[in-house]
């Protein structure tokens, strides 16, 4: 799940909906469905929006692909083709390139203006969470299945250096501060988020949450954390400051996926994977 850039409406990918009601799209504040978009034999992952929210770019499994989707005539206008299995999707600041994890070890680069695949390289075992610094020069990729993160040099693209994360690790998903210096990566095997230095790529410290945590958003204050507990039912709230964490239950919520936050942090939005439903939340202030 994710929210266009001006706070009105949030996009849900359907994965596995290969018959069509693969992309959802909400009213942010009142949660009525306001569109459908119905692509036959996709498997929508992820999304990610442009700066000025014209264009969502959805991530294809299934055909190896990434749709730039108009959210207003609710189609799509370009299918730029990237390495196999496409999973999150990052932009460079500016909009003008994208960057595609793909479980085929390998992140694919894609020229937002037209459409083409410019360039690829290969990392870990399913590369999924993805980060570009404030700067656009530099992408930060997460290895699901190697339990490790790459550093690319975001132009060239090339692997700069490589950090392990821990056995048993599983890294889901990543966000970088504004500051460029934090990363934050959860952890769906070991229930943690890690924070790492991005001078020195190394972990300097491990916050606990809730199991199997998927999905983490910064506040827009960047005081808190909040992590989507997959595999215990809860939201945690991270305090960044003390680095204390809180598991809040989400009532009827099942298996917490996606999170998006607004601009001013006054809501929180989740997904529940097995409920099949969007909760709004007020975030907690730990």
């Amino acid at each position: 799940m994710t929210l266009s850039p001006d706070g009105r409406t949030l996009l849900v990918t359907n994965f596995g909906q290969g018959a069509g009601r693969n992309i959802y799209l909400y009213d942010a504040e009142t949660l009525e469905r306001s569109g459908t978009i119905h692509l036959r034999g996709a498997s929508a992952v992820e999304s990610v929006w442009s700066p000025d929210g014209t264009t969502a770019y959805v991530s294809d499994f299934a055909n190896d692909e990434v749709l730039f989707v108009d959210p207003v005539a609710r189609s799509v206008r370009l299918r730029a083709t990237v390495a196999r299995h496409p999973k999150v999707l990052a932009l460079a600041p500016d909009g003008s390139r994208l960057f595609a994890s793909c479980w085929s070890d390998t992140v694919s680069v894609v020229d937002t203006a037209t459409g083409a695949t410019i360039g690829h390289v290969r990392v870990g075992d399913r590369p999924r969470g993805l980060a570009v610094s404030p700067d656009g020069a530099r992408v930060y990729v997460v290895n699901f299945g190697s339990h490790d993160m790459h550093e690319l040099n975001a132009s060239t693209p090339a692997v700069l250096r490589r950090a392990d994360l821990g056995a048993g690790s599983h890294p889901r998903h990543a966000v970088l501060d504004r500051s460029g210096r934090r990363l934050y990566v959860s952890l769906s095997g070991i229930q943690a988020v890690h924070v790492v230095d991005t001078e020195t790529l190394r972990v300097v410290e491990s916050i606990p949450v809730g199991r199997c945590p998927k999905t983490i958003v910064l506040s827009p204050d960047e005081r808190y954390l909040y992590s989507a507990d997959f595999g215990s039912d809860d939201v945690s709230v991270i305090d960044l400051a003390t680095r204390g964490s809180r598991r809040v239950a989400v009532e009827g919520i099942r298996s917490p996926c996606g999170l998006a936050i607004r601009g001013d942090g006054a809501r929180l939005w989740v997904t529940g994977w097995d409920s099949r439903d969007i909760v709004a939340l007020e975030p907690l202030d730990p």
